[in-house]
């Protein structure tokens, strides 16, 4: 074989092994969303869709050679800045990581402040063991990035207690420890449950209402609940305002939300003079503080 021959196979032999080692790199680098999550090429198998407000569907997430790295979830929020969708992984020791999936922000302040949320998911859903999610800052920065932080937080937690097959136990959650449940009726669409917590009998009322809200941009309409326990004299002695099912900004709003409702602790809901709503009605909506009141006044309803 003459030498020009020769320098052409080799040539040809060279380009042949350079693509296969330019293939096999292209293939185990991380390129997607997921693969960066994980810091190697994965693959998402048994995908299915899950019926829940906040969560769109459920996952695996395996390695290259078939091993099992978490379960992942896709996941949504959305409040007066922006639509979210999230992935949401779960490892098998606890450890949580989370990335943007899909967004649609509302205007340009959001637009510009969604690095920002961005860099928020990256630095504390990196890993993080479950059980300290508590201690993320939900709440810290401007209105937009603090609504958008906390409205994260809230739906990683709710992916998480779903991820552990743990239903929310709402008046546990009222009460702040366990209870005991004598009998359940529902009066005039309000949930009426009897309970014993700690040597003493309550009345535990759950009604949710719509209304209106301004979020210092448009006008919206959505839904609130509150949880009540009334002791055997009437007095309100516990109060509720859940964040899953909270659907009014959130932020510093519904922390100004809960302290109005915590006002109404140590009223006897049918004698004593119940607090007003400060900030509502307005030109712009009713207000949440307002609602929260609706709320209060339709379970004094099926008291008295």
């Amino acid at each position: 074989m003459k030498r020009e021959n020769i320098l052409l196979v080799i040539a040809f032999v060279a380009m042949i092994i350079g693509s296969i080692i330019m293939i096999a790199i292209q293939t185990a680098l991380p390129t997607s969303d997921v693969d960066k999550m994980f810091g190697q090429k994965v693959e998402i198998v048994n995908e299915k869709p899950v019926i829940d407000a906040s969560i769109l569907s459920q996952a695996e997430v395996m390695d290259m050679f078939g091993n099992k790295l978490a379960d992942i979830y896709v996941a949504r929020t959305n409040n007066s800045y922006f639509y979210l969708e999230l992935y949401v992984a779960i490892d098998a020791n606890g450890k949580v990581y989370a990335i943007d999936k899909k967004v649609e922000t509302y205007d340009s302040t959001s637009a510009s402040y969604f690095p920002l949320v961005r860099n928020y998911l990256l630095q504390n859903y990196n890993g993080l063991f479950f059980e300290n999610i508590q201690f993320i800052d939900g709440a810290a920065g401007g209105t937009t990035i603090e609504v958008s932080r906390s409205s994260i937080k809230n739906v990683i937690k709710h992916v998480i207690t779903f991820h552990q097959g743990e239903p929310v136990e709402y008046i546990k959650d009222l009460f702040g420890g366990e209870y005991g449940l004598i009998g359940e009726q529902t009066i005039s669409g309000i949930k009426v449950s009897t309970v014993t917590f700690g040597g003493s009998i309550y009345k535990v009322y759950e009604h949710k209402l719509t209304g209106t809200y301004f979020d210092r941009s448009a006008t919206h309409e959505e839904s609130v609940t509150v949880f009540l326990a009334v002791d055997e004299n009437n007095i309100i002695r516990f109060a509720s305002l859940p964040d899953e099912l909270y659907k009014h900004t959130h932020g510093r709003f519904i922390t100004a939300s809960k302290e109005f409702l915590a006002s109404f602790i140590g009223k006897n809901i049918l004698v004593d003079q119940l607090p007003e709503s400060t900030t509502g009605p307005t030109d712009n909506s009713n207000g949440t503080q307002y609602l929260i009141r609706e709320i209060v006044d339709a379970i004094k309803g099926v008291i008295s």
